[in-house]
């Protein structure tokens, strides 16, 4: 959900504004202002506002800017007005994305698009010439298997790595980033504001953009769609298998427009099994109970499903993660282990602050939005022993929390060992960053890193979020 700014004048704004309301809908809160009231919508919905009076008066437009709004259009013919009107924006926030009709005069900005009316009119003319090149859409088939997408503030992929993103029918073709075109490799880390240019199936794209554009509520994506549950019932007691269940369901229930797989191998109890295949919750068209009757190897069974389903989550029996550990990390999904703490008694997420900020910035939307869809508090602790916190890191997490309306708790320590703190709190899921090189590394130093001491805990769930492919 964003809050947009827009400020009217002009038969340009009276068109756009004829666009918005009668051909576009979405979930946006919208803040109208032109002196001319006849370029107010005559109805508003619920959330919108709309206000009369000359924006260009500074003492006036500050009355009704907040830290909410996210976006500001400035459509005016007057190049004095949009002057005056983005120096007052820009002074209030730094943060605002402010798109314009015209140019101004203004510092470097990159959070400032400006939009010439005759450069565009032009090329526009300019396209309709002979054995000229024409824009993406009349290339291929025409038929819309070309995108491109600019990626908003709090997006799930912003600040993903491209290798991070699984792309099945469809691929990031290119980055566009401040004018500049970047050949995305594995390790190329999306931004907000950048344009990604997409290819694939239609129908694909389609739903790639709304994921994109989609800022809550939206984990696993953009790892992948399906949720999978693997039970090894040789290694499991019934009771365990009902918890288990239970506590699945639980959190799937907390995800919106996601496929659940149940995975079932090593059957050892088939009147067990008749009895899952008579669960009321199999009603349910999203959800799907898979029986693995013939091959007993975890490996073939986990590499047969990652191959063939789109899995964005992983959930783990703490036996099958301490059975399987190696291959279960290597795969690069979330992976979700389940603690003595059963999920639907959580009440907080924790995060042990990583040592280096840009694997904090990694996590973080999946911190927010898992949080946020499983109704938890957030706690950041940061731990170093001189007292250098990670400022730069908290600062991010800071403004991500704006994003997402969503507060977190930070604490900092000198003193209390991150492995003791985890241990002392009740009622958690740790979420920390899934580092496949830490299992390469000698046992000596991979004791020294707080990820691979956390993975001994069996009290608290955790989910590892992956850093790269």
């Amino acid at each position: 959900m964003r809050k947009v700014l827009l400020i009217l004048e002009g038969e340009v704004a009276e068109d756009f504004l004829t666009i918005l309301t009668q051909k576009h809908f979405d979930t946006n809160y919208y803040i109208f202002v032109s002196q001319n009231p006849t370029l107010l919508p005559k109805y508003l919905k619920e959330g919108d506002e709309a206000y009369s009076f000359d924006p260009c008066a500074s003492r006036k437009l500050r009355e009704i800017l907040s830290e909410e709004i996210t976006d500001a259009y400035i459509i005016t013919h007057h190049i004095k007005d949009r002057q005056s009107i983005y120096q007052t924006l820009r002074e209030y926030s730094k943060n605002i994305q402010i798109t314009l009709l015209g140019e101004i005069e203004a510092p470097e900005d990159s959070q400032l698009l400006m939009i010439n009316e005759k450069a565009a009119l032009s090329f526009k003319l300019f396209e309709q010439f002979p054995n000229v090149p024409r824009t993406a859409r009349y290339i291929g088939l025409g038929a819309g298997e070309l995108m491109q997408v600019n990626v908003p503030f709090g997006s799930p992929y912003a600040y993903r790595t491209i290798g991070v993103i699984k792309q099945k029918k469809w691929k990031i073709a290119a980055v566009y980033r401040k004018g500049e075109l970047i050949l995305p490799k594995y390790s190329t880390v999306i931004y907000p504001n950048d344009s990604l240019l997409l290819v694939g199936e239609p129908a694909t794209l389609w739903e790639i953009y709304h994921r994109i554009k989609d800022e809550i509520g939206q984990f696993p994506v953009p790892f992948g769609r399906d949720v999978v549950l693997f039970l090894d019932m040789s290694l499991e007691t019934l009771e365990a298998l009902d918890s288990y269940l239970e506590q699945t369901l639980w959190l799937f229930d907390k995800f919106t427009n996601k496929r659940l797989y149940l995975i079932v191998f090593n059957a050892t109890d088939f009147e067990y099994l008749q009895k899952l295949k008579s669960s009321s919750f199999l009603n349910q068209e999203n959800i799907t109970l898979l029986i693995e009757f013939y091959e007993v190897s975890f490996q073939k069974i986990l590499t047969h499903h990652t191959n063939s389903k789109n899995i964005g989550l992983i959930l783990a029996t703490q036996k099958i993660f301490k059975a399987h550990k190696k291959i279960l990390l290597e795969c690069g999904i979330p992976l979700l282990k389940f603690g003595e703490t059963p999920l639907f008694s959580l009440l907080s997420s924790s995060v042990i602050v990583p040592q280096k900020t840009e694997e904090a910035e990694k996590i973080s939307s999946v911190v927010f939005d898992f949080s946020t869809q499983a109704g938890l508090k957030i706690q950041l602790y940061d731990f170093e022993a001189d007292s250098n916190f990670h400022k730069q890191a908290i600062e991010y997490y800071q403004h991500i929390a704006k994003i997402f309306e969503k507060k977190f708790e930070l604490l900092e320590s000198n003193t209390i060992n991150p492995i003791f703190w985890l241990r002392s709190q009740k009622d958690t899921i740790q979420i920390l960053p899934l580092k496949k090189e830490s299992l390469r590394k000698s046992l000596w130093f991979s004791l020294m890193e707080v990820e691979v001491l956390s993975m001994r805990l069996e009290k608290i769930p955790q989910l590892y979020v992956p850093l790269s492919v």
